[in-house]
């Protein structure tokens, strides 16, 4: 497959891509809905769970795993059919009522995690069908540019940036790079300059040192 026909095979399933969620757009007003009502119900949790604002303070907590809730449940069971042992400021209906939240608790908690989960996974795809768009367009744009075609140099030279790979300040630019800036010096297209030293050429090789400043 020679490369011209590689290129439209990779546009085509970009587009292919791209349609894949037609028809299964979110409905903002009931999502902005939905938003509303968490914060709403939130609100209670905050007054809830205001005085585990510090790490400190969660870790003081003991909580209820698997084995305390199992515990805790037997009690709040024995304690209720057996209210003769109970100690002073103990109530089995206190108990009873703290194993219901930590019930509800524990059932929400696994349906929001649910929830994270698939919104997560939506904001994934809906991300890549973007993407695939957005990088069709700039394909498209980058090939008029080569061409010439009036303002597309303009519109390619705005999104081109995105797709360079930023180099930290202590790396040496390649080669490639450095012969792509002294190209872009020499047909005006850019501003800058680029300085290559070498020192000591005769030893192992020389040291060179590339500075390149082009913008």
């Amino acid at each position: 497959m020679d490369k011209k026909n590689s290129t439209n095979d990779q546009k085509a399933a970009l587009i292919d891509d791209a349609h894949d969620m037609d028809g299964l757009s979110i409905n903002a007003e009931d999502i902005n809905n939905m938003i509303d009502d968490i914060q709403s119900l939130m609100k209670g949790f905050v007054l809830i769970t205001e005085g585990l604002s510090r790490p400190s303070d969660r870790f003081r907590k003991l909580g209820s795993g698997i084995r305390r809730y199992g515990f805790i449940d037997k009690t709040s069971d024995l304690a209720e059919t057996n209210p003769q042992f109970s100690p002073a400021y103990f109530t089995s209906a206190e108990l009873k009522s703290l194993v219901r939240d930590i019930e509800l608790c524990r059932n929400l908690s696994n349906v929001l995690n649910q929830f994270s989960r698939v919104v997560q996974d939506s904001l994934l795809l809906y991300g890549d069908q973007a993407f695939s768009l957005a990088l069709l367009y700039y394909q498209s744009v980058r090939e008029l540019s080569r061409r010439n075609i009036p303002g597309a140099q303009e519109v390619f030279r705005a999104l081109e940036p995105f797709f360079r790979t930023k180099r930290r300040p202590a790396d040496e630019p390649t080669e490639e790079e450095v012969e792509r800036d002294v190209k872009a010096l020499l047909h005006g297209t850019k501003e800058g300059e680029v300085v290559v030293k070498n020192e000591k050429p005769h030893l192992e090789g020389g040291k060179r040192t590339v500075v390149d400043e082009v913008n």
